[in-house]
């Protein structure tokens, strides 16, 4: 059958169509000249449902971070969470951080490290075929998956942001990862043109060697040891001060929130419930922990999660945050625009059937702190979110978002609790100790926050 052109005929149909209606008009004029957002707005509903109260909220907030032109949320949503522990344990001031740039910098070098060990793994294969070609599109990037910060940090430990602070690199990274990625895709090259694999490594380890002297040029040499100091946010703004640690020791004597001891629940309704998940060629740290996920019904995040919130301890996730989402005010609600009144049209796609037809993944991280439960044994009506966005006035409740619980049963993908939380239910026991599904390199559930 021949491919079917645009034809005059039809062009005609379609401009009758639209000359019909009056209203076709009205929304032109809105659009030509407005933000489309702005005009989709259900101000009605948004008046009524975005209102910035929470009956469960943690009993300490710290102000929202900002990543800047960086696509290191999935950092510092790790790295808020556990400060937040942090200023629970001494008092911390809001204002505390720990070195985003410090996970990144390390991250950098295991990424580029897994990469060129992808390259020799699949050198037998032709360079047009699906992985290879996967592997190349984006050797290096800002985005990463929980069970990488883990390998990350268990081997390099963290420091606060006084002992490494940000650099232009870290803040604005587009620059170096153009860098390095040309230099990644011209060493896979070589790597592919190697006979021996002795011989790859031997490359690659002179690879890896110039790898860590343009990281360290941009971002500068990370700290050995450091002394740490602060005052209370009490009235009476208690000194205290830590002296001669290294990375690992500040992690093990200083941060009350272990990141080994957490486990990633995932909502993929693609796939079978109640198992255990993981994504071909997605990593970071070569001796590092794999990728796993545990595939549940969205109702079991939900609970896991506010569970969590409960015991006063912050819930990294990740989501697909630019759907049903109004930039400003950093709502995240299904219903705040009214697609149909101004299109005549909208989607729709299922979840299942936008992850099926890329239409929808994973593409940001952040940290659940609140939410709004009505009464004691029904779902939160909406969740209070901690973004890395900044906090000026026009990043939502000073850099804090919210989103329904209608949009977490749409576009939220993933959760991360302890894993105690979860040794009582039988059915997850079960899927722990099953065989692992192996998803393609290219799956959506392999998208980086």
């Amino acid at each position: 059958m021949s491919a079917a052109a645009l034809s005059p005929y039809l062009l005609a149909s379609a401009k009758k169509s639209y000359d019909s209606s009056p209203s076709n008009r009205v929304a032109q004029n809105a659009m030509s000249s407005n933000d489309p957002l702005t005009v989709l707005l259900n101000r009605d509903h948004a008046a009524l449902n975005h209102q910035h109260h929470y009956s469960v909220r943690l009993s300490k907030e710290l102000k929202a971070t900002s990543q800047k032109a960086s696509g290191r949320c999935w950092i510092f949503a790790c790295l808020n969470v556990m400060r937040n522990q942090m200023a629970k344990k001494y008092d911390l001031p809001d204002t505390f951080q720990l070195s985003q740039t410090y996970t990144f910098y390390w991250d950098k070098l295991e990424r580029a490290n897994y990469f060129l060990n992808q390259i020799i793994d699949s050198k037998s294969e032709p360079l047009d075929e699906r992985l290879v070609q996967h592997l190349l599109s984006c050797p290096m990037n800002d985005g990463g998956q929980w069970d990488m910060l883990v390998g990350v940090i268990e081997k390099y430990g963290v420091v606060p942001q006084s002992a490494y602070p940000d650099k232009w690199s870290s803040t604005a990274s587009r620059r170096f990862n153009a860098i390095m990625t040309a230099l990644l895709r011209d060493w896979a090259m070589q790597l592919r043109d190697c006979a021996e694999i002795p011989e790859c490594h031997k490359l690659r380890e002179k690879f890896m060697v110039e790898a860590h002297r343009i990281a360290t040029i941009h971002f500068g040499k990370p700290p050995v040891k450091f002394d740490w100091t602060f005052e209370s946010s009490g009235k009476e703004k208690k000194f205290t001060r830590f002296v001669d640690l290294t990375p690992k020791a500040f992690l093990k004597e200083h941060v009350p929130y272990n990141v080994s001891d957490q486990i990633s629940l995932i909502n993929d309704p693609r796939n079978e419930y109640y198992k255990l998940y993981t994504v071909h060629a997605l990593g970071s740290v070569i001796d590092g922990p794999p990728v796993l996920y545990v595939n549940l019904p969205v109702s079991e995040l939900k609970k896991y999660a506010l569970q969590t919130l409960k015991d006063d301890i912050p819930v990294w996730f990740g989501c697909d945050v630019g759907k049903e989402f109004n930039r400003k005010t950093q709502i995240m609600d299904t219903e705040q625009f009214s697609y149909e009144e101004f299109y005549g049209t909208q989607p729709t796609q299922n979840k299942e059937m936008r992850l099926r037809y890329g239409q929808s993944l994973m593409t940001h991280a952040m940290v659940l702190v609140g939410a709004d439960q009505p009464d004691a044994s029904a779902h939160p009506t909406k969740w209070r979110v901690e973004n890395s966005w900044g906090a000026g006035d026009d990043n939502g409740d000073a850099g804090f978002a919210m989103l329904t619980d209608a949009w977490f049963d749409e576009y939220m993908y993933q959760v991360v609790v302890e894993k105690k939380r979860i040794e009582q239910d039988d059915k997850i026991k079960e899927a722990l100790k099953g065989e692992v599904a192996v998803l393609p390199a290219w799956d959506p559930m392999g998208a980086l926050a």
